[in-house]
């Protein structure tokens, strides 16, 4: 099986394993044991456990306590320590849709506007810094890469500055390639709080250590008082609960990689 085919068996299990599709599967599972079978019993506790699940996921407790684990393992870069004569920014890919009736911040996600602000704070701080740029296009029109190179280029940074690398199809092949860029110099990562500590493993794995700049916190400490309404179940910490169960299963998925 080539790399290609590993890459899209991983994707098609990690979607599976992420919480809403697993424990609907579980839910249909338990739904055809109570109409089709006998196993009443069964079926009515796999259909508690789910729902419970995907209702506790469902929290801001629950799903804040999750990405804060995950995302507070390295200390953001604050403004007055932003200027570190760093020689490579380099920026992790986090996906868009390339809609050339959209202007290019519009194309890219949420997550790599996010990721993309933080790598521009960096290079205005450390003006002699290359910025490389990753990920590939997964069948659209342009890459990754490309859409934040655009953006980089309309942001101010000059195209001899942008190092593009649209050919990656995951954070370890990223690291691969990027740590043959960076060796010997000094450099920055910015990628999501959450994605960072596995991403930094990667990154040791190869030889190198760049200075971790973590951005898009999902869980911020609050100071003053928390609204009754968002103890409410909502989508949104869903997805919090999902970006952080996706960490560690990518964690695990590392750890098994290691003894193979």
């Amino acid at each position: 099986m080539d790399s290609t085919m590993l890459f899209l068996a991983k994707k098609w299990i990690g979607g599976l394993l992420m919480p809403l599709p697993l424990f609907l599967s579980v839910f249909l599972i338990a739904l055809i044991l109570l109409f089709f079978t006998q196993k009443q019993k069964t079926a009515k506790l796999l259909l508690l456990f789910s729902f419970a699940f995907i209702f506790l996921l469902s929290l801001m407790p629950v799903s804040e306590r999750l990405a804060h684990h995950v995302e507070r393992k390295h200390l953001p870069i604050l403004q007055h320590n932003a200027a570190q004569n760093f020689d490579y920014i380099l920026l992790l890919g986090s996906g868009g849709i390339a809609d050339p009736s959209l202007p290019v911040n519009s194309q890219l996600s949420a997550v790599a506007n996010s990721r993309f602000l933080e790598a521009l704070r960096l290079f205005q701080a450390n003006r002699n810094a290359t910025l490389v740029v990753s990920g590939a296009n997964f069948g659209d029109i342009k890459s990754h890469a490309q859409m934040m190179q655009e953006m980089a280029i309309v942001m101010g940074i000059p195209a001899r500055q942008i190092m593009k690398l649209d050919n990656n199809l995951d954070t370890d092949d990223e690291a691969k390639k990027m740590s043959h860029i960076i060796r010997g110099k000094k450099s920055v990562l910015v990628t999501s709080a959450t994605h960072m500590d596995r991403a930094l493993n990667l990154f040791y794995k190869y030889g190198t250590a760049p200075t971790a700049a973590p951005t898009n916190y999902l869980a911020k400490n609050r100071l003053g008082e928390t609204p009754s309404s968002y103890y409410i179940p909502n989508s949104y910490y869903l997805y919090k609960s999902k970006t952080a169960w996706h960490e560690y299963i990518g964690a695990l998925q590392n750890w098994i990689k290691s003894f193979l």
